[in-house]
């Protein structure tokens, strides 16, 4: 049954681009399945069975906590993606670090792209933004020029549940829109597949750590101290998120406790004096004892994830 009040939402967020010659097409079938970690942990997830649907499918990799998006992709989901026939995955570049991949990534500020549907050049814009500059209007302009449909996906859209949207096509405009359950028959391969992913991925992030009588943030400066073989750590004051102190914590408890996204960098042979510095503009907090000459760790962009700093919580080969 034809949703009117999907209609009513979808009419701001959906531009239709005339161009010269009308495609031949009364409908177009988008499946929104919304999260996709959210969906592998399903017992059927819906990646599994969305190959054989028509139109368009589209999902996000937005994951709380962020980092959570990077491991997806260290462990291969990335590349497991290519095999379900989605055509649209939405996130941040700088967690989708991968290349070999078969559907359009959409970066989820103002990135768009474009996918001919039976002759319809049908395209998806993601804004996460409430107000657009300049350049995000001559972005939206240039995308409704090189297409013909172009659905625009606002922060309220993303995080709307999994559903199929169908929408009906008149004169090169949108007529009308309906909104149905998505209905999908399982490929018991890939079902298999997706399975295994997500029981390898869940009991990575269940493994436990013990902290060694320590608080979770002096457990966790102390062994980067120890990898990187400095005596002096800088680090923001929002690093950690919360005070932690238990025998054990899992990994998930860590990603969700500490900015393991945030990188640093080792600066070496740094004096006291250079130290408070540096520090004067930054603020940041200090852990370690200052001498007469310092290895220190800074935060920079350029340099590694405190994750990947963290080497005695990591097995070989996991990630």
């Amino acid at each position: 049954m034809k949703c009117r009040y999907l209609f009513l939402l979808i009419i701001p967020l959906l531009l239709n681009c005339p161009k010269k010659y009308a495609p031949k097409v009364e409908k177009i079938e988008a499946v929104y399945l919304s999260s996709l970690y959210e969906d592998i942990q399903r017992e059927k997830p819906f990646l599994s069975g969305i190959k054989n649907l028509s139109g368009i499918k589209i999902g996000h990799i937005n994951t709380d906590p962020p980092f959570m998006a990077i491991l997806l992709g260290r462990l291969g989901f990335y590349e497991l993606l290519n095999s379900t026939g989605i055509d649209f995955v939405i996130g941040d570049p700088i967690v989708f670090q991968v290349d070999n991949i078969n559907y359009f990534f959409v970066p989820v500020s103002m990135g768009y792209a474009i996918k001919n549907y039976e002759g319809i050049r049908f395209a998806i814009l993601c804004k996460n933004k409430d107000s657009l500059t300049i350049a995000d209007e001559i972005t939206i302009t240039l995308v409704k020029q090189r297409s013909d449909v172009l659905w625009v996906i606002d922060k309220a859209m993303i995080d709307s549940p999994p559903m199929k949207i169908d929408f009906f096509i008149k004169d090169r405009g949108l007529s009308d829109t309906s909104m149905t359950a998505i209905e999908i028959e399982a490929d018991t391969i890939l079902l298999k597949k997706l399975q295994n992913f997500k029981n390898n991925f869940n009991n990575m992030l269940s493994r436990k750590i013990y902290l060694e009588n320590k608080r979770l943030d002096e457990y966790v400066l102390s062994k980067i101290a120890l990898s990187k073989d400095v005596n002096v750590i800088l680090y923001p004051e929002y690093l950690f998120v919360d005070v932690i102190e238990k025998d054990s914590i899992s990994l998930s408890e860590i990603l969700n406790n500490v900015m393991c996204g945030l990188k640093f960098q080792k600066s070496v042979d740094m004096t006291k004096n250079e130290i408070l510095e540096f520090n004067k503009e930054k603020k940041y907090k200090v852990w370690g004892k200052s001498i007469k000459t310092n290895q220190v760790l800074l935060p920079d962009n350029q340099g590694e994830y405190l994750f990947d700093l963290l080497a005695p919580i990591k097995e070989p080969g996991i990630y």
